[in-house]
């Protein structure tokens, strides 16, 4: 990303998640979307919701058109909620979204609401994010604001521990559509910092892009590219459990598309070419 400037790829990710709320099969519903996003982008989810009808019919086109593969930024995101909300439930008291761009978890999950969340990420990317969240009270008991760059020789559990982050507590980690954009040794970097962060029983949940599987778009790659945040990394699913492993994670379950297509809407669906690993501290 642009010195500077919030992420592209993280507004971007925010609208399409905030269109996904008008699909006319809603597999997630992000009301504050709209309102983090900066004009340009928040002005296409506006314009959209002027028009619910015809969004419906366009998204749901393009899911037909996709076999649902349209649909996997949704996907993904209703994936991790399932998983953040069932741990909150079971007592997990702490969540870290490393790389949390414009996602407003601790605004609208309400499993969340004795839970603290710690909000990681660039710099840039977060001022923007607290200028528009604004006063907005939080579902979430408490949020501490993290900044981090990733691709910097910051510390990761050092400034977990600043923000008084309880590292003999279990946390829910959340890396979600980061790695790609690293090299593999800072990913290794930042899974060695949250192993130190991570109690035993804490869970993470990490996304990548997996090697075995072209990129979707040519135009995808160039538009990242030009946004300044291109694709650095692909792992196979083999590499993923075998790096998390040598972190002290275990993975538990790694899933994508396919398999969320079948679990929310009851139908098949492509495979595209991230998917989320689900991991446990031991």
């Amino acid at each position: 990303m642009r010195k500077g400037t919030a992420s592209h790829t993280a507004m971007w990710v925010a609208a399409m998640r905030g269109l996904a709320g008008l699909d006319d099969r809603v597999i997630v519903d992000d009301p504050f979307a709209a309102d983090l996003l900066p004009l340009g982008y928040r002005s296409v989810v506006r314009l959209a919701e002027r028009s619910p009808r015809t969004s419906r019919i366009v998204l749901g086109g393009l899911a037909r058109a996709s076999g649902n593969l349209s649909r996997h930024l949704a996907f993904r995101t209703r994936a991790i909620d399932d998983v953040v909300s069932a741990e909150a439930c079971a007592g997990v008291g702490q969540l870290v979204l490393l790389g949390a761009g414009f996602d407003a978890r601790a605004w609208r999950l309400a499993a969340l609401r004795d839970a603290t969340v710690f909000e990681v990420d660039h710099p840039d990317t977060q001022e923007s994010k607290r200028a528009a969240i604004g006063s907005r009270p939080a579902l979430a008991k408490d949020v501490r604001w993290v900044p981090v760059n990733f691709a910097t020789s910051v510390k990761l559990d050092d400034a977990l521990a600043g923000a008084n982050h309880d590292a003999a507590g279990r946390t829910t980690f959340v890396w979600e559509g980061v790695t790609m954009y690293l090299d593999g040794e800072d990913i290794d970097t930042t899974l060695a910092a949250v192993a130190r962060r991570a109690a035993r029983g804490s869970c993470l949940l990490m996304t990548y892009h997996d090697v075995a599987f072209r990129l979707e778009s040519v135009v995808l790659t160039g538009m990242v590219r030009a946004f300044g945040e291109p694709f650095r990394t692909r792992m196979s699913p083999t590499d993923v459990r075998t790096r998390l492993f040598r972190h002290a994670f275990v993975v538990e379950r790694d899933e994508g598309s396919d398999d969320w297509s079948q679990r929310y809407l009851g139908e098949p669906g492509y495979r595209s070419g991230e998917r989320l690993a689900v991991a446990r501290r031991v």
